[in-house]
Formats: C-alpha cells, sequence, structure tokens
C-alpha cells in the first residue's frame, strides 16, 4: 500500500511540474493578421522608422557617437546591407532588443522585405 501511494505521489509531481512547462507565442496570444500590412513597397520613412523608434532608439539614438549602431536612416542601410540588421533583430546573431522580446512577426516581416528591396528611403 505505501509502495502504490509513493509511485501516486511520485507520478502526481512529475505530472505538475511537467504541465506548467509551456511557452507562450506571441502571434498566438495577440493575433495581428489583420493589422499587419506588409503589401507594397517597404520604405524607411514609410514603416521601418516607427519600428526603430518603438524598439531601437532608447539604446541606439541617432547621432550617438559612442561606437553604437544608429538607426538613423543611414546607420541602418549599413547594417542592413551587411546582414547585422536581419540576424540581430531576428535572433540568429546578437539578440535585438536587448533585454526585451523578440519584434513581432509582423515587424519582422516589414524590417525583412525592407532589407530584400534594397532598403529604400521614400
Amino acid at each position: 500500500m505505501k509502495n502504490l501511494l509513493r509511485l501516486t505521489s511520485v507520478i502526481f509531481l512529475f505530472s505538475f511540474l511537467l504541465s506548467g512547462c509551456y511557452y507562450d507565442k506571441q502571434e498566438e496570444l495577440y493575433p495581428y493578421a489583420s493589422n499587419c500590412d506588409t503589401a507594397g513597397t517597404m520604405t524607411y520613412t514609410g514603416n521601418i522608422k516607427s519600428i526603430m523608434a518603438a524598439n531601437c532608439n532608447a539604446c541606439h539614438p541617432n547621432g550617438n557617437s559612442t561606437g553604437v549602431v544608429t538607426v538613423d536612416y543611414t546607420g541602418l542601410k549599413v547594417i542592413a546591407a551587411n546582414g547585422q540588421l536581419w540576424s540581430s533583430v531576428n535572433w540568429t546573431g546578437t539578440p535585438m532588443p536587448k533585454n526585451m522580446d523578440k519584434l513581432s512577426e509582423c515587424d519582422l516581416n516589414k524590417i525583412k522585405k525592407w532589407v530584400d528591396h534594397g532598403y529604400p528611403e521614400n
């Protein structure tokens, strides 16, 4: 009887511990499908600048002279061209934004399209 009680307790404990392990995906919790417009040309001024302002400018301000990458058009174009922008925001390189959640799939799609089409400014 004691063995059955121990076995039941162990099974219950493992079931309880394992049931708490899961990973929420932002896209599943907050669907954006109807709000994400990636039709047409993505431009820095029209699409990318606002993403950078909301997620990057606090740590990478324009005119920063400390050697940190700036996210104005000129600075962003350089890191877009060498692949650093995409690898950072897609978290395959140094994950950015630092100490924050990954950008939404919508923002990532906009950045990817912008990079793939030669990073137009306007």
